[in-house]
């Protein structure tokens, strides 16, 4: 056996057996009621996927967002990274800011 060969599988060992995670975002609508506000927004909601539910990304961001006098109206979607750069247009100044 080469060294070559040996470092290459253990090159490949290793990257194996380090975790795959892909964090988790929701987008999600809320508003402000005085005055009438609304924004749409991404935010991150967890380091995993494992929980990556519209029910998980609520409860996570309630708490986040009325610290700024904002109430969550819904979540449209949760995703992973993959879904992560088509919405940055659309959230704006939102993005990944909650």
């Amino acid at each position: 056996m080469t060294i070559k060969t040996l470092i290459l599988g253990l090159g490949l060992s290793l990257a194996t057996a380090l975790p795959a995670t892909a964090a988790c975002y929701a987008d999600y609508r809320a508003q402000q009621s005085s005055p009438v506000r609304f924004h749409y927004g991404v935010a991150r909601i967890s380091d995993s996927e494992s929980n990556c539910t519209a029910a998980a990304a609520a409860s996570a961001l309630r708490g986040r967002l009325a610290q700024n006098g904002w109430t969550l109206v819904d979540v449209l979607s949760t995703f992973n990274d993959s879904g992560l750069a088509s919405r940055q247009g659309n959230a704006g100044q939102y993005y990944l800011r909650y």
